[in-house]
């Protein structure tokens, strides 16, 4: 009896511990990867006014093939250092806790929190701003208010339905904002001239348009 007890007892703790990894789902690569990319961008927009301000074409695309190597390494190789050294949830908060106050890791999560609130609410402008030079209903009041309103109520049923959908709609989002790149991306490669790519146009570049 002891030991069909301790059997069955040790059959209900890996039952438990199913449940809990089932409703407790992660991130896989593909879904934390997608919710980076909209962290940290959401998009290749204001491509189109670095290549005009920021010196023509090879200037940008040199900016964007080396700036990563002196700013975005560094920073994930800082990343994970922390990561691995303070392997909680609570991330940079955390981390300006204990090299200073709670105070200041206070400071750093609620502003954090504000300047997103604050930068994403400009995504479903910027997206409507693209979308009305093809459909130039939105450019009325009486469609973009609402249209607005939706979009804002629909990211934000989809976080609170939690980590399972979100993950999902951020690989859909992402593979959408990123499709209609790459359709035009390849479209336009018939129409590359490189004798126009050396045009660097000094006089009318800005380091503000080259850092956008």
């Amino acid at each position: 009896m002891g030991v069909e007890g301790n059997k069955q007892t040790i059959l209900s703790n890996d039952q438990m511990n199913t449940t809990n990894k089932k409703s407790n789902p992660k991130l896989t690569l593909l879904p934390l990867i997608a919710l980076i990319f909209y962290e940290v961008s959401g998009g290749p927009f204001g491509v189109e006014d670095s290549v005009k301000s920021g010196g023509g074409a090879l200037l940008s695309l040199l900016g964007f093939l080396i700036f990563p190597i002196f700013w975005s390494i560094p920073q994930a190789l800082i990343t994970a250092e922390l990561a691995t050294s303070f392997p909680e949830n609570g991330g940079y908060v955390i981390w300006i806790s204990s090299a200073f106050d709670p105070f200041w890791g206070f400071q750093e999560g609620f502003w954090k929190w504000f300047t997103g609130v604050m930068d994403h609410t400009l995504y479903p402008v910027l997206f409507l701003d693209y979308l009305k030079q093809s459909l130039p209903i939105f450019d009325q009041l009486y469609a973009k208010i609402p249209t607005l309103l939706a979009i804002t109520i629909l990211l934000t049923h989809l976080n609170y339905r939690g980590l399972h959908i979100v993950r999902f709609s951020a690989v859909l989002l992402a593979s959408f904002s990123l499709l209609s790149f790459a359709v035009m991306g390849i479209l336009s490669i018939p129409k590359i001239r490189p004798k126009k790519m050396d045009n660097f146009g000094f006089q009318e570049s800005s380091m503000e348009g080259l850092l956008q």
